[in-house]
């Protein structure tokens, strides 16, 4: 992993510098006034010094075997299947149910499939979190939400 934490820190350095360099093209500006250029210029220095910080800590660690895993090993790949199926599903029945009934099933079945706890639980647990994202998103920001067939 040494070897590809220095050649990817390498990489997002040379990023880096370009972003920079077309930035400064671009026209700085000031901090009372800033440029087109201004953000993608802090962008292109922070993401220097992450390189820099990546590309010391690789040089300067012990020497260490590079161990290769496969990050694939032992994964779950039914409930993976089983949540895209259920996403997928959430995103197609969110116009035509509404947001409320929709939202709410997603979390339980979501809930469900990663085993909290009893059903009890993960309902009210379900039911919290639709009703906290409804305040936040619709009462607090003004965000329009789907009302579906039901009307709410």
């Amino acid at each position: 992993m040494k070897r590809l934490d220095q050649l990817s820190s390498v990489f997002w350095l040379a990023i880096s510098i370009i972003v920079c360099t077309e930035s400064i093209r671009a026209g700085f500006g000031t901090l009372k006034d800033p440029g087109p250029g201004f953000l993608p210029f802090i962008s292109g220095v922070t993401l220097s010094l992450f390189a820099i910080v990546l590309l010391t800590t690789s040089i300067l660690r012990k020497r260490e075997e590079d161990k290769i895993n496969n990050p694939l090993k032992g994964v779950n790949w039914s409930k993976i299947l089983l949540c895209l199926a259920i996403l997928f599903a959430y995103s197609i029945f969110l116009p035509w149910v509404g947001y409320l009934i929709t939202t709410f099933v997603l979390m339980l079945l979501l809930f469900i499939l990663i085993k909290r706890s009893k059903l009890l639980i993960e309902i009210m647990i379900a039911l919290v979190t639709v009703l906290a994202s409804y305040i936040v998103f619709y009462k607090w920001l003004n965000t329009q939400l789907p009302r579906g067939i039901f009307g709410f």
